[in-house]
């Protein structure tokens, strides 16, 4: 009995201790890096700034995918503390290989700090252009997840109601209000003429095979035709092309695609550019599809946008974390 009390008291004291963290601080894909100034203004300039403010995928035009404040790790770091997003880089003279450390928490809720060191600055340029992909999924997946949080607080209840007839579950942003349903098929929008942000829904038979690119753009393409019109006759919505590097007769889906791990489940995820066919509306998308074994079908939510006068990055992570609550 006297272990048993022992050990509430140690966990009440730690439960406390983590309530105690401040509330983490920053705008969205706001990424702190704290790095040596001689380092920094050496060769790992032009890596870091790479990696960190490269393009966001798949945008009609550039956004970098992080609004970087540089910090040199010999001033007052007092004030960067309880950032969202911490990089810190290092040279550590007796490192047998580059290392990249991931904390989750470690003064602020919620944060995530990332610590990279090598033994130079040529070492610690390498490892990061090398780790690329990984290092951007930490801080992009890291705010993907705190949107996700707050929509499943805060979200469109008419959409939720209206995916719940095909069994499903979904949290996207509040002004989601219009909508049409359809057999295996829903969508719902802002219907605003900028920062206008889209919810599709649909599903179709699994042939129990692998899913593939060439799969994903033929049924989107389709489902689209018959169930998002233009103003016009003859006008729907389709995934956009551009011609072939290798040829220039043949033209290719503009679409990044990446098999993951989200939220437990295995799926393929697709960054794209769609078009209004015979229109001059277009704008990016995002993807998701997963197979439903039980039901042998294959579910595919997306978030789409049309923003021809404002930034596009936020609105589309936005619709991004919103599929990220679905069940």
């Amino acid at each position: 009995m006297f272990l048993a009390v022992v050990l509430c008291v140690s966990c009440a004291s730690k439960d406390g201790q983590v309530q105690q963290k401040p509330q983490s601080r920053g705008l969205p894909y706001e990424l702190v890096l704290i790095v040596p100034e001689p380092i920094y203004r050496g060769e790992l300039k032009d890596t870091l700034e790479a990696v960190l403010q490269g393009s966001t995928p798949v945008l009609p035009q550039h956004e970098p995918l992080f609004r970087l404040d540089i910090v040199y790790a010999d001033g007052n770091l007092t004030p960067w503390r309880t950032f969202r997003n911490r990089l810190i880089v290092e040279v550590d003279r007796k490192a047998a290989a580059p290392t990249m450390g991931v904390a989750k928490d470690p003064v602020a809720r919620p944060q995530l700090e990332v610590k990279i060191a090598a033994r130079s600055a040529h070492d610690l340029a390498v490892f990061i252009g090398e780790q690329r992909q990984r290092l951007t999924d930490l801080f992009v997946d890291a705010e993907l997840n705190v949107e996700a949080a707050r929509l499943r607080a805060k979200y469109s209840r008419m959409t939720a109601d209206s995916l719940r007839r095909f069994g499903h579950r979904i949290c996207v942003p509040e002004g989601l209000r219009a909508s049409k349903v359809a057999t295996d098929f829903l969508w719902t929008g802002t219907n605003l003429n900028d920062k206008d942000q889209n919810f599709v829904f649909y599903s179709y038979p699994w042939n129990g095979h692998p899913l593939t690119a060439e799969q994903f753009v033929q049924k989107r393409d389709s489902v689209m035709r018959v169930n998002i019109p233009g103003a016009q006759v003859g006008q729907y919505m389709q995934t956009a092309t551009a011609p072939s590097a290798a040829d220039s007769t043949v033209r290719q889906p503009l679409i990044v695609v990446r098999s993951r791990m989200i939220g437990g489940y295995g799926v393929q995820e697709v960054h794209g550019l769609w078009e209004m066919r015979g229109g001059a509306l277009g704008g990016a998308f995002v993807s998701l599809e997963r197979v439903d074994t039980a039901a042998r079908c294959v579910l595919v939510t997306e978030g789409f946008i049309y923003s021809p006068h404002s930034p596009k990055r936020n609105l589309m992570r936005q619709m991004e974390a919103a599929l990220r609550t679905f069940e």
